[in-house]
C-alpha cells in the first residue's frame, strides 16, 4: 500500500501581503507549471489534443469492503472484466462488465451514442434504450481512472485548478493540484516531482470518506505515456484493482456500438422519481433512484422496513400518506454500508431499531451522532405485532451475500421484502436467477411462507411468484445448455 506523506499547503502568508507577493497569482502560477510539465509527459499538447479514441480492457479483483458476508476482513472478492471505450470527438461509450461475487452473478453493458443509446442485460438477453442519454455523466467514472484522460481533461479545464502544495509519496516528492471535472468531483491530483507522471489522485466521497486512486506500471507506447494497473482504496482500505490486458488509443470501436440483433427489445428505463407505491392495505413501498424502503402500518404504529441511501427523504414521502402515526420500529435488513443509513435516521425517530445479533458493533458505528437507539435483536425468527396485524422476520443467513440477512413477511398479504438476494430489471424479464435469487428461494420454501409478492429495496417493480420462479426454471435451463 503506498504510502502518502502530509501534503505541505501553499506557504504563503496573509499577513504582510504585497502586490509582488499575491496569493492568487502564485498558485495559479505553480500550478500551470505543473499541469504543463504533465502535459509534455504523456506526449504534448498536440499528440493528446489529437486523441479521439481510448478503448481498455481489464482484468479486475474488487474486495468487498464492509460490503462482505461477514462484518469484517478478510473481505470477500468479486472477480470480473472490463471493456470500456470512448469516443472524445464524436461524445460515444461503450462498456462491458462481466463476472461474479457476492451472491452476484452479472454481465451487463451500456451503449451512449446519442439516439442510439441503449441499456443491455447480457444474462437477461435484453437491450433497453436510454431515455436520456447522458455521454459526460455516464464516461466520467472511466475518465477518473485512467490518467491519459484525466491529463487531457487536465489541459482542458486548467482554469478550474489550484495548486496545493507538495507532498511525498513512497518517499518520492509530488506536486498537488486539483481538478474539477466537467461533470463529476473535484479531484487531488498528485504528479511525481522527477517524472511529472500521475501517480495517485483522490477525492472525498460524501458519507463513505476518502477514495484513493493509484497509477502503475507506465509505458510508452508511440509517443504516449499509458499505465497498465489502477488501484482503489477506500480510507486505506484496498477496494479495486485492476490489470490492464490492453488500451488502444485511436483504435476505433464502431463495431460495438450496435447491441447484438438476437436480443430482445424491452421498453426504455426512466428516470426513477421519488414516489409512493401502495402495494397492500397500508403497506408502502417509498422510494426513487434505486433505493426503497417498505413502510407497514399498525393501529397505531409504523414499521419501517430498510435502510438504504435517501431514507429521510422516504420517511417524509410516507409523511403525506401517513402523516400522525409514529416509527415505532426501524428493520435493518443486513449489515452493508449502503444498507445501515437508517439508523440513525430511525434513532432520531425515536423508533427501536431491529437488527440481527450479529450486526451490533456495525449498527451502533452507523448510529454515528445522532444518538444511540435502543436494539432489539433477532435471533433465527422475531415478530411484531399489535395483535391485529404482524411482521414477521426471518434471518435466512447464511446466503452467498451475506452471514446473516433479515427477510420481512407479511403473511396476511403474502409480501416479502428483499434486499440483494434479486436482480429486478424495472422493465422485461428477469434474467436467470443469481446465486442470492436460489437462496432466497429455499429458505422460503424451507419456512413454508406462502409468498404471492416479492418487493425489493433495489427496485420499484414487483414481482409476482410466477415471475421469479420463472427465473430460477430459466438459470436450469441456462445451466443445462
Amino acid at each position: 500500500m503506498r504510502t502518502i506523506g502530509t501534503v505541505a499547503v501553499l506557504a504563503l502568508a496573509f499577513a504582510g501581503t504585497t502586490a509582488t507577493a499575491n496569493i492568487t497569482q502564485d498558485n495559479a502560477g505553480k500550478a500551470n507549471a505543473v499541469i504543463d510539465a504533465a502535459i509534455d509527459a504523456y506526449g504534448g499538447a498536440e499528440k493528446l489534443g489529437a486523441i479521439e479514441t481510448v478503448v481498455v480492457e481489464a482484468d479486475t479483483t474488487s474486495w468487498l469492503v464492509n460490503q462482505s458476508r461477514g462484518t469484517e476482513a478478510p473481505w470477500d472478492q468479486t472477480v470480473a472484466k472490463l471493456y470500456n471505450a470512448i469516443d472524445l470527438k464524436n461524445e460515444r461509450f461503450v462498456s462491458r462488465n462481466w463476472g461474479e461475487g457476492a451472491g452476484f452473478e452479472f454481465n451487463t453493458g451500456q451503449i451512449i451514442n446519442g439516439e442510439d443509446s441503449y441499456q443491455i442485460d447480457y444474462r437477461a438477453e435484453t437491450v433497453a434504450p436510454v431515455a436520456a442519454p447522458d455521454f459526460d455523466t455516464t464516461s466520467g467514472p472511466m475518465i477518473r481512472v485512467t490518467p491519459l484522460l484525466l491529463v487531457r481533461q487536465l489541459m482542458d479545464r486548467r482554469n478550474t485548478s489550484h495548486w496545493l502544495g507538495t507532498a511525498e509519496i513512497d518517499g518520492r516528492a509530488h506536486d498537488v493540484v486539483t481538478l474539477v471535472m466537467k461533470v463529476g468531483p473535484a479531484l487531488s491530483l498528485y504528479f511525481d516531482q522527477e517524472t511529472h507522471l500521475l501517480t495517485h489522485s483522490e477525492r472525498v466521497f460524501g458519507a463513505f470518506g476518502l477514495v484513493g486512486y493509484d497509477f502503475d506500471d507506465y509505458y510508452e507506447k508511440d509517443g504516449l505515456q499509458l499505465n497498465k494497473r489502477f488501484r482503489l482504496t477506500l480510507n486505506g482500505d484496498l477496494n479495486l484493482d485492476w490489470s490492464y490486458t490492453a488500451m488502444e488509443v485511436d483504435s476505433g470501436f464502431d463495431d460495438r456500438l450496435t447491441p447484438p440483433a438476437a436480443l430482445a427489445r424491452i421498453d426504455a428505463v426512466t428516470p426513477d422519481e421519488l414516489s409512493l407505491q401502495t402495494i397492500g392495505d397500508g403497506v408502502y413501498l417509498v422510494g426513487g433512484s434505486g433505493t426503497y424502503a417498505m413502510f407497514v402500518e399498525m393501529d397505531e404504529y409504523v414499521v419501517a422496513i430498510g435502510g438504504t441511501a435517501g431514507i429521510l427523504e422516504r420517511i417524509a414521502e410516507l409523511r403525506k400518506k401517513v402523516p400522525s402515526k409514529p416509527i415505532r420500529y426501524g428493520v435493518m435488513t443486513h449489515h452493508h454500508s449502503d444498507h445501515v443509513l437508517g439508523v440513525p435516521a430511525y434513532a432520531a425517530e425515536g423508533a427501536t431499531v431491529v437488527i440481527a445479533q450479529a450486526h451490533e458493533a456495525v449498527m451502533r458505528n452507523a448510529a454515528g451522532d445522532a444518538g444511540m437507539p435502543e436494539f432489539e435483536f433477532v435471533g433465527d425468527s422475531h415478530v411484531i405485532t399489535d395483535g391485529t396485524r404482524r411482521v414477521e422476520l426471518y434471518d435466512v443467513g447464511p446466503t452467498p451475500h451475506a452471514e446473516h440477512i433479515l427477510l420481512p413477511y407479511l403473511p396476511d398479504e403474502g409480501i416479502v421484502f428483499q434486499a440483494d438476494h434479486v436482480a429486478t430489471p424495472q422493465t422485461g424479464a428477469l434474467p436467470p436467477a443469481i446465486s442470492g435469487h436460489r437462496a432466497l428461494a429455499e429458505a422460503m420454501e424451507k419456512l413454508g411462507l406462502k409468498v404471492t409478492t416479492v418487493a425489493g429495496a433495489h427496485s420499484p417493480r414487483l414481482l409476482t411468484m410466477d415471475e421469479f420462479n420463472a427465473a430460477r426454471e430459466r438459470d436450469t435451463r441456462v445451466a443445462q445448455q
